[in-house]
Order: structure tokens, then C-alpha cells, then sequence
């Protein structure tokens, strides 16, 4: 009969799960400080692989100059204040074409994978249940 496999019992399932829970809690437990360093930095190259960095950092240029004119002028900030508005505009319009790009990226994604379109369909009206007949305080009905 050893070729025959039996169904194991739902308790011994979950005490299995359980114990294979512990037992990745204790084998974590065991490793060593540089051991788990090394681990950590290996997910973390792996995983670096899969995501997409956008290095583009607009208004640099104009935030270097602000900060370096409020730093000169710490007392007297207003002396920066076409800087400030400056780089406000800079900003509003880097994240303007930021939205236009997400804009743009969505776009062509619906045109790769376009939704179907489905027409509407009427339902059926739902059906009214007939009123009973019976009625509690009218004993001579509940026999019908």
C-alpha cells in the first residue's frame, strides 16, 4: 500500500504550515548579523532590478540659486523673491509635463489593450411575490 497516497488529516496541514512558519522564524533567528546583512542586500539588488528610476530632476539650476540667495540673505529674504517666483514656475511647469507624460503613457496603454465595450442589456423586471392570503389574526384562513 505505499503506493497509495492517503489524504493527510486538516489538522496535520495547518500544524505543518505552523511548523514550517516556525521553522523559517527560527532559521531567520539562527543566522548571524553580516549573514542577514547579505541577504538583505541581495533581495535588495534583486529586487532594484525590477524597478524603474526616473533621474530627471528639473529646476536644480534655479533651486541652487535660490537656496544660495536665501543662505546670503537669511535676514532678508525678499531680496529673493524673483528667485522664489522663479522657481515656482519652473516647478509648475515640470509637474505639468509630468502629468502630460502620465497622460500620454496612459493614453497609449488603452490603445494597446482596449477595454471591451459591452452594450447594455435590459434585465428582466424583478418578480412581485403574491400577497398571502393568510393572515394571522383570521383564524379560519390558516387551513387553507
Amino acid at each position: 500500500m505505499g503506493d497509495i497516497l492517503e489524504p493527510k488529516p486538516v489538522a496535520e496541514t495547518t500544524k505543518l504550515k505552523r511548523d514550517s512558519a516556525l521553522g523559517a522564524i527560527a532559521d531567520i533567528q539562527r543566522l548571524s548579523p553580516e549573514a542577514i546583512g547579505h541577504e538583505f542586500d541581495r533581495l535588495a539588488e534583486h529586487t532594484q532590478r525590477h524597478l524603474v528610476y526616473d533621474t530627471h530632476m528639473p529646476c536644480l539650476d534655479v533651486e541652487e540659486l535660490l537656496m544660495r540667495c536665501l543662505r546670503q540673505h537669511h535676514q532678508e529674504s525678499f531680496k529673493c523673491f524673483k528667485l522664489m517666483d522663479h522657481y515656482q514656475k519652473c516647478v509648475s511647469l515640470a509637474t505639468q509635463d509630468h502629468i502630460d507624460q502620465l497622460a500620454e503613457y496612459d493614453e497609449q496603454l488603452d490603445q494597446m489593450t482596449p477595454l471591451p465595450v459591452v452594450p447594455p442589456q435590459s434585465m428582466q423586471p424583478q418578480s412581485v411575490k403574491e400577497p398571502s392570503r393568510r393572515s394571522w389574526f383570521k383564524p379560519w384562513t390558516w387551513l387553507r
